[in-house]
């Protein structure tokens, strides 16, 4: 038993537990801890975060002032502290005894920050002169996310499938129009029973080059962060479901049309919205004429709705728009079922997604 007193209830007796492999002292009444001088730092080290040797102090951000709460040690005034200097969860810090009290619900937040502060840190990166040419000479965005943990094979698997499939037909115009009639979507073939697996095979094949190029683009951007947090087979298969729901919409909106639809932008489409709404913290760029700025995916997203129903509404672009608003709001459906599957198995989304992550844009 130690003779420590708890700050945050100020009765109860602190009890000295094993946690990780160092004894530190807990309130079994409001389950907070106490780590004296470099305990804390010992545990978060031996976390796999990929630091061997964790400096707490130096993640700390702007102190917040005396708290009423006294030091188990020396009995002085707590000073308080947010966690990280832009994720606003407070913790409670002596500098005399260089000790740190943490309560109970902040001890996921505190075992995670050197892996909040690296997430922050890419998530806040400025655009620089690179990402402006980039996208000045591509007009695609650039991504500001979290770095995947899983190597994303089926996300890479599906970018070359969809590459050798085009690039075996495209360079000979009769074989092109043979493909594109057996294996493209046409609704009045579906209407009549034939080529009902045209919603699906269609996926997989482009009309044009740059077609490939911008859906591949897209499906690297948000394909390996959607493919880390839900595993490489639950990603295909959702992939799969989302560009047979967009194929199907585009479908029935289009009955009777005899104009053939091929692309993975639908199957992409629905990705969209999964990422929009589990990587909400993320930021993708957006630019008009020279000007870049960091957009949210609700905000980058939106706007590209808001332009594929225009283009819906004006017509003449030969672009399938139906199956890329279809296969938006099948893919919002799928995210919002399986969102907090996916957030109990991800705690640093979770953790990133809160009112206490401040990012910049």
């Amino acid at each position: 038993m130690s003779n420590k007193t708890c700050p945050c209830c100020q009765h109860q007796t602190l009890v000295e537990t094993d946690f990780r492999g160092h004894e530190i002292d807990v309130c079994r009444q409001c389950g907070g801890m106490w780590f004296d001088h470099h305990e804390l730092n010992d545990v978060l080290s031996a976390y796999d975060n990929g630091h061997d040797d964790v400096d707490f102090n130096a993640l700390l951000g702007e102190p917040l002032g005396q708290v009423e709460r006294a030091c188990p040690c020396c009995s002085k005034p707590l000073l308080g502290y947010h966690l990280l200097k832009e994720y606003h969860v407070e913790i409670d810090v002596c500098h005399d005894c260089e000790g740190v009290w943490i309560d109970q619900c902040e001890l996921k937040e505190v075992k995670e920050s050197p892996r909040i502060k690296d997430a922050l840190d890419q998530l806040n990166k400025k655009v620089s002169r690179g990402s402006w040419i980039f996208q000045f000479l591509t007009m695609m965005p650039v991504e500001y996310n979290v770095k995947p943990h899983r190597t994303p094979w089926v996300t890479w698997s599906l970018i070359a499938l969809n590459s050798v499939i085009f690039f075996a037909y495209f360079l000979d115009f009769e074989l092109t129009l043979k493909v594109i009639d057996q294996f493209g979507s046409r609704p009045a073939d579906f209407a009549t029973g034939t080529n009902w697996w045209g919603p699906l095979t269609a996926t997989f094949l482009h009309g044009s080059v740059m077609h490939l190029l911008g859906n591949m683009y897209f499906l690297y951007v948000v394909g390996d962060n959607i493919e880390d947090a839900l595993g490489h087979w639950r990603f295909l298969a959702v992939y799969l479901l989302c560009g047979l729901g967009a194929g199907l919409i585009s479908v029935l909106m289009n009955w009777g049309s005899t104009i053939p639809s091929v692309g993975a932008s639908g199957a992409i489409a629905g990705l969209f919205a999964l990422y929009m709404l589990w990587f909400r913290h993320a930021s993708l760029t957006f630019m008009v004429f020279v000007w870049q700025k960091k957009l949210s995916p609700v905000w980058y997203f939106a706007i590209w709705l808001a332009l594929d129903l225009l283009g819906m509404i004006i017509g003449g672009d030969g672009v399938d728009h139906w199956a890329h608003i279809g296969g938006f709001f099948f893919g919002l459906a799928v995210a919002m079922m399986l969102k907090d599957w996916v957030f109990e198995r991800n705690p640093l989304l979770t953790m990133l997604s809160s009112p206490a992550a401040k990012l910049q844009r």
